[in-house]
């Protein structure tokens, strides 16, 4: 089947790629490049804050400051990808990266080095978000063209072994790199992101379709902007549930006696297990149909994962627990990634996206302050309050599916009293 040229064509797709199903080992070494200094940051990033002599408060405001930003920045980055292509938007999102973690290694004081980390919080924070769109609307333009479309899975599943091999290496980087000079691996392991970042731009990007995106609504319908919202609720809720072992479970596992080499080990338990299950999404899941049941699987796998958290658990059930990760994270990112892309219009994928990003940042920041409120008052026992979260995040799945089942037909006229999304 022959695509429609030109940017007034139905598949003149935001950000999507040329070449169709062919596009999915490109967006596969795309997904493995992109993240690789996560690895090494989500760990150690706090420990260079410290080096550079920064108190723990100042940690504090130059990691949390970043999660409220991004509720404003992710939608505008959005919007820009839509209009301007998507892997452009990636590759600007690289090129700032790099030139944080560049200006970081000259900063002093705290101002210079809180500008940099907020940078570079945002310019990461930014990118799941594009990556998926990108991904989706290769997935959809194949699907059109009657092609074989990739699999979201066997996709976002590279992302997770690129983050575990470095994750798995930065023991090593940080005793090769100590203190200060840590910086240097980040620096060039966001190498390897400006890479992908100008190869998703000079192969997955669509300018010549800038014609197509300047008008169009969020959704089809009142419906499906409904449906959206309440699986935007959903995913974000789940996915806060998560604050207290980001925030604490390092902390709470080593004053549990694990050894540093546990405590690495339960955490890339948790990445591999993730991986697990992108792969057997990419097989098994590939349809919008099993996104509510993968967010009513991801709600019920944090709950039980946070209520068995609350009993202090011995360090062998905390590995054993990491494992839940599975569900509790990735089968919410397939479900909610998948469900939103198939209720988004062709015009609006990244800003789709952006918008269960800056949501699910907003969720996550306002989770971790509560967590350290509660962790003072409550030590363990503040896990109850992650079960509660992903319930919570349950219930609105539950909503959603009533939702779904009542959707018109795509493409069907407007039984409700339409508002412009």
């Amino acid at each position: 089947m022959t695509r429609e040229a030109g940017p007034a064509g139905p598949l003149a797709d935001a950000g999507a790629p040329t070449q169709g199903w062919s596009d999915g080992p490109a967006l596969a070494l795309v997904a493995f490049l992109l993240f690789l200094p996560l690895g090494l940051h989500l760990p150690y990033f706090p420990v260079w804050l410290a080096a550079r002599g920064l108190s723990q408060a100042e940690i504090a405001a130059a990691l949390a400051t970043p999660l409220v930003l991004r509720v404003l920045a992710t939608p505008l980055v959005a919007h820009f990808a839509d209009r301007r292509g998507v892997g452009l938007a990636l590759f600007c999102c690289a090129l700032a990266l790099t030139g944080a973690y560049l200006q970081l290694f000259a900063a002093r004081g705290f101002a210079p080095v809180f500008f940099g980390a907020v940078v570079v919080s945002l310019a990461m924070g930014s990118m799941p978000a594009l990556a998926d769109a990108l991904t989706i609307s290769t997935i959809r333009l194949a699907e059109a063209e009657g092609g074989r479309a990739p699999a979201y899975g066997h996709v976002r599943v590279w992302t997770s072994i690129g983050v575990l091999l470095v994750m798995l290496a930065a023991g090593g980087l940080a005793r090769a790199f100590p203190g200060e000079r840590l910086i240097l691996p980040l620096i060039g392991l966001s190498g390897f992101t400006l890479l992908a970042g100008a190869f998703a731009a000079a192969r997955l990007n669509r300018p010549h379709a800038l014609g197509a995106r300047k008008g169009g609504r969020l959704t089809e319908d009142t419906a499906r902007l409904r449906l959206a919202v309440t699986v935007i609720a959903a995913a974000s809720l789940i996915q806060a549930s998560h604050a207290q072992v980001y925030a604490f479970g390092t902390l709470e596992w080593r004053a549990a006696g694990l050894s540093a080499g546990a405590i690495g080990l339960a955490w890339a338990i948790g990445v591999a297990s993730e991986s697990v299950l992108f792969l057997a999404a990419g097989r098994l899941f590939r349809s919008p149909r099993c996104a509510v049941a993968l967010l009513l699987a991801g709600a019920a796998g944090g709950a039980l994962r946070w209520t068995a958290m609350s009993f202090s658990p011995p360090g062998a059930l905390v590995i054993a627990l990491q494992t839940l990760h599975a569900l509790s994270f990735g089968a919410t990112t397939v479900g909610a990634v998948l469900l939103l892309g198939s209720l988004s219009s062709p015009t609006h994928r990244a800003r789709m996206q952006g918008w269960l990003a800056s949501a699910s940042a907003l969720s996550l920041a306002a989770a971790t302050f509560a967590a350290g409120a509660l962790t003072s008052a409550f030590g363990a026992r503040a896990y109850l309050a992650m079960a509660g979260l992903a319930a919570a995040g349950g219930a609105a799945a539950l909503v959603a599916s009533r939702l779904k089942a009542r959707l018109p037909p795509a493409g069907a006229p407007e039984r409700y009293s339409a508002a412009a999304s």
